[in-house]
């Protein structure tokens, strides 16, 4: 058996679920207004479309190759902002 392969008995509903949940996380933290998360509000709306992705994949829009693609390389951006976004703000308050 290969290595996650129980989870093809799960139904698809359940996966969809959880990525219409993931969604929902994505546009909440990306609407939230606090300063903190201010500064990040398009690292998360690309999370958010992130999932949407996922989603194309449950309605036969996408591949799960081109899903996963589509995710991973938002990801890598997402994390490339938020290194990016950190190192700003580590030299503007070094800069104090």
């Amino acid at each position: 058996m290969v290595v996650g392969g129980f989870l093809d008995s799960v139904p698809s509903a359940l996966f969809i679920a959880a990525h219409v949940m993931f969604l929902a996380l994505g546009i909440w933290a990306a609407t939230r207004r606090e300063s903190a998360l201010a500064t990040r509000t398009t690292l998360f709306w690309l999370y958010a479309l992130s999932q949407v992705g996922f989603l194309g994949f449950f309605f036969g829009l996408v591949t799960m190759k081109m899903a996963v693609l589509i995710e991973q390389m938002l990801v890598a951006v997402i994390v490339i902002g938020a290194a990016a976004s950190s190192r700003t703000r580590m030299t503007s308050q070094s800069a104090r």
